[in-house]
């Protein structure tokens, strides 16, 4: 296991949320919890403990609505996002960046690619102070 690290995979699309986590095992995470939309992401995040989450915002039940949730949650706020979308346009990268993720890749992403971006939001976010999500548990 990449140092304990506990990843969310929020995709819709069910083959594209299996290659994501074979991706992410190949890369030695081995914690994940998997969501297929935006409302069960937030509901799990909730009650069990994330260090970061992979989301897609073109959901087709509310990613970039969940995000902005995830954002003004104070409990939630401090977890570093990595968007994974198939939108390159402008706005679509404006509102996720203007939502503070941590990275943004296109679909379907290369593991060195997915591993790269997820190592850089972890460091940042473990700089951050990142808390610990099991405290208290």
């Amino acid at each position: 296991m990449v140092d304990g690290y506990r990843i969310m995979v929020v995709e819709s699309q069910p083959a594209l949320r299996m290659l994501i986590c074979s991706q992410l095992r190949q890369l030695g995470y081995d914690t994940l919890t998997c969501a297929h939309d935006g409302a069960s992401a937030l509901a799990r995040l909730k009650v069990e403990p994330i260090d970061a989450v992979l989301m897609d915002v073109d959901l087709s039940v509310g990613g970039l609505e969940a995000l902005t949730a995830l954002r003004a949650d104070p409990a939630l706020r401090h977890l570093p996002v990595v968007v994974i979308t198939t939108r390159a346009e402008g706005d679509t990268v404006k509102a996720s960046l203007a939502l503070g993720v941590s990275g943004y890749l296109i679909k379907p992403p290369s593991a060195a690619a997915l591993g790269a971006c997820l190592r850089r939001a972890l460091s940042d976010g473990d700089e951050q102070g990142r808390p610990d999500a099991t405290a208290g548990r």
